[in-house]
């Protein structure tokens, strides 16, 4: 599965940078996501916005895709899992159960976020980590700025920020991945979702997500 990938070399290891804004780990048969916040819809739609509808639906075939297509064994998902706390007969709920368990054998792991605060952990076939999870050489964390002083010398895996770049020729604003010297911050994977423009500093480098490929613009 490298169609549209951009490939890259992190302590050893060979990660695929794919342009469904995911993160692949072919060693370890995993493919990474992060910022999926589900539920985001019905939540604004509960409190009288109106907002795109089907968007949760769409995001969970593109992850099932992902997974079937890669052969994953393990999907991680780096965070803001949901958007915020959903009773667990609710249909969100409901809809994110019957989809885990429909990956199954593949294990869906959630590193807790600050949006999933409260968020029941009702779910078996979810698995879920807090704070930081090191696996060497890699550790994986929803907002690594605020853990940096624990990931010691792991490079870090995160998400949080939904990092962006402006494009000056175009003026448009493009996903992207952000690579810093001690870890890489993933596009947020919701389509529903903001973004927050960054700089990247002279040993940084980011690489932009379009519809079909990753290319590196700085």
């Amino acid at each position: 599965m490298n169609g549209g990938t951009l490939s890259l070399t992190v302590r050893g290891e060979n990660l695929l940078l794919h342009p469904e804004r995911a993160l692949l780990w072919p060693r370890r048969n995993t493919v990474i996501v992060a910022d999926t916040h589900f539920g985001k819809s019905s939540f604004f739609s509960r409190h009288g916005i109106a907002v795109p509808a089907g968007t949760d639906d769409a995001d969970r075939l593109r992850l099932t895709r992902l997974v079937q297509d890669s052969g994953a064994e393990r999907l991680i998902i780096l965070g803001d899992f949901l958007h915020a706390p959903i009773d667990a007969d609710s249909q969100d709920a409901l809809a994110l159960s019957a989809w885990a368990r429909e990956l199954a054998p593949a294990q869906v792991v959630v590193v807790a976020g600050n949006h999933d605060r409260g968020a029941p952990r009702y779910e078996s076939s979810i698995a879920w980590r807090e704070g930081l999870w090191p696996e060497p050489p890699f550790c994986f964390v929803h907002d690594a700025a605020h853990m940096k002083n624990d990931a010691g010398e792991f490079f870090t895996l995160s998400g949080h920020i939904h990092p962006v770049v402006r494009l000056h020729k175009t003026g448009m604003r493009v996903p992207v991945f952000w690579r810093q010297s001690t870890g890489l911050v993933l596009p947020s994977f919701g389509q529903f979702t903001g973004g927050f423009a960054v700089r990247c500093g002279e040993s940084e480098q980011a690489f932009a997500v379009g519809p079909s490929a990753v290319r590196r613009i700085r």
